[in-house]
């Protein structure tokens, strides 16, 4: 009788051949052709997140460059608030590659923008402390996120984020070869395919806090048709328990506004200074509250 071939893996390892001891739970997800699945560690009954993409796919050396760039950064993240990456490989049957694969950090949580429907004005200002402090860690490590938005920040049920998909990060300073980013949320220079740096994040941070407190989009160089003129909405924020509304703090409306200007000059230098402001807005908020 003739033995079946067993695929081989080719991986780049933070733990020790992980995959192997890992069970399919359920499938969490899918999207620009991979797929995001719930795993299991049969040997201490932790949970990982599976992102993998088929051979076959028609994206596939483009997916995989994403899974190995999300890898190479996520392998490095040791703040709490950025998504870790524990090992990435290709399996290979006789030779020929069959799935690229990363394994990641399980995170049980919601996106930003639903956690935020729920949730008092103070606790979603502390989530975005959180996340500025989470970045300014990634930049001081010398890389750009690239790709805020509201679905890359989950929330755990006590408000607990976590930023994920760092597929489209990139060194400091980086000039990418094609526009990457998302519409609502893309900064000038990167649509210019300029030198991007912490100021980005800025951008997309800002851009991210203009959908989740205002509802709406903030105008970029690729929205502006749909969302039409005028740069920063401001609003007022309803109370998700009583339902009252009442207008935003003014610093936190100048800070949205700031990190959301055009040219990157007139945005905060560094999430320190974003930190530094959303703090006193959480006080002032806070004393009203």
């Amino acid at each position: 009788m003739k033995r079946s071939s067993r695929p081989r893996v080719s991986r780049s390892i933070c733990m020790s051949k992980r995959l192997e001891s890992l069970m399919f739970v359920r499938e969490l997800g899918t999207g620009a052709g991979t797929k995001v699945a719930l795993m299991r560690d049969a040997r201490d009954g932790m949970h990982y997140c599976k992102k993998y993409v088929s051979a076959t796919a028609p994206n596939w050396q483009s997916q995989v460059r994403q899974l190995k760039n999300e890898f190479d950064i996520g392998v490095g993240n040791n703040h709490p608030v950025l998504r870790k990456s524990y090992e990435y490989g290709i399996v290979k049957r006789k030779l020929r590659a069959i799935e690229a694969y990363n394994i990641l950090q399980f995170v049980d949580g919601i996106p930003l923008d639903r956690f935020a429907e729920v949730s008092e004005l103070s606790l979603v200002i502390k989530v975005f402390w959180h996340v500025a402090d989470g970045l300014h860690d990634l930049h001081r490590r010398g890389f750009v996120h690239a790709d805020l938005k509201p679905h890359n920040i989950l929330c755990a049920k006590n408000g607990r984020p976590t930023i994920i998909d760092f597929g489209q990060a990139c060194p400091m300073f980086t000039r990418k070869e094609r526009i990457q980013g998302t519409k609502d949320f893309i900064a000038k220079e990167q649509v210019e395919r300029q030198a991007l740096d912490a100021r980005t994040d800025v951008f997309g941070l800002g851009a991210t806090m203009h959908k989740v407190f205002l509802g709406r989009s903030v105008e970029t160089e690729l929205n502006s048709t749909a969302v039409g003129k005028g740069g920063v909405n401001l609003d007022f924020w309803r109370n998700p328990n009583t339902g009252e509304s009442k207008q935003f703090d003014p610093t936190l409306l100048k800070l949205i506004e700031d990190c959301c200007r055009n040219d990157r000059s007139e945005r905060p230098e560094n999430m320190q200074i974003v930190k530094d402001r959303l703090e006193v807005s959480f006080d002032r908020v806070a004393k009203t509250a």
